[in-house]
């Protein structure tokens, strides 16, 4: 761990990100004073995207609501679909609108929490569903999820879902940046990923240029038949769960 740390905490791989009222011969000043004496360079990394294995995982606790996780590999965080996935994610889980939230939790009161979630990183990436729910519902849980997964990559999103979608996530992304951390944040990922600054109209004509056909490809590549994973935490004694409850054909 020593000699990773020695190795990748070195000069050519820090980026430092300041956002507020500063002034930038002051922080370069600081960042000279504090990382002046870091190494230049070290070994290079091996690299290597890991290899998903879909697992079924059920661990029994003695808790008053059990949680549950269904998950898939996603994209790259510099992938060409990331837009569309984000809308993927939008539509599915990401707001109090979108087709978890309201079929799951509003209409069929199954679960007090549901949502969807991506992950994101230089060379791999998981879109993931969390829902918490009572001990007796896992199983029709499960259930409705596995149907809405289907059902977006089965059919088209109409149209006015699609840009209601795209409406939540584009006001999400500009409130999100008026944040200074979160615009520290950006920046620094964006220098990470794409070793360029692009402003904030870039990604959201991005956002607007996706169409229903891109979210029922991307659906189909994310969620294809046999990757999905499951992980459910709770009092649940005797659940079992086949991989047929998962399948998404």
């Amino acid at each position: 761990m020593r000699d990773y740390f020695r190795n990748a905490y070195t000069a050519r791989n820090l980026i430092v990100s300041a956002v507020g009222n500063l002034e930038h011969a002051r922080v370069r000043e600081l960042v000279e004073e504090k990382f002046g004496s870091l190494r230049q360079h070290g070994q290079p990394a091996g690299e290597q995207a890991p290899t998903v294995v879909p697992k079924i995982l059920i661990r029994n606790k003695e808790l008053e609501q059990s949680h549950l996780c269904l998950g898939a590999s996603s994209y790259p965080q510099n992938h060409d679909d990331r837009y569309a996935s984000y809308v993927l994610n939008t539509l599915l889980g990401g707001s109090m609108s979108s087709r978890l939230f309201q079929n799951v939790r509003e209409k069929r009161g199954l679960a007090y929490a549901v949502f969807s979630g991506l992950s994101a990183y230089r060379d791999a990436g998981s879109f993931t569903v969390y829902a918490g729910c009572a001990n007796e519902a896992v199983s029709q849980v499960i259930e409705l999820v596995v149907e809405e997964l289907r059902g977006i990559r089965q059919s088209a999103v109409p149209a006015v879902e699609l840009q209601r979608a795209k409406d939540h996530l584009k006001g999400s992304l500009m409130l999100s940046l008026e944040n200074t951390a979160s615009r520290m944040s950006h920046l620094a990922r964006q220098e990470i990923y794409f070793d360029r600054q692009f402003g904030l109209d870039e990604t959201l004509q991005g956002v607007e240029r996706v169409t229903p056909g891109d979210v029922q490809r991307v659906a189909a590549d994310v969620f294809k038949s046999g990757a999905l994973s499951a992980t459910v935490l709770g009092n649940i004694n005797g659940l079992q769960i086949s991989r047929e409850q998962l399948n998404l054909d």
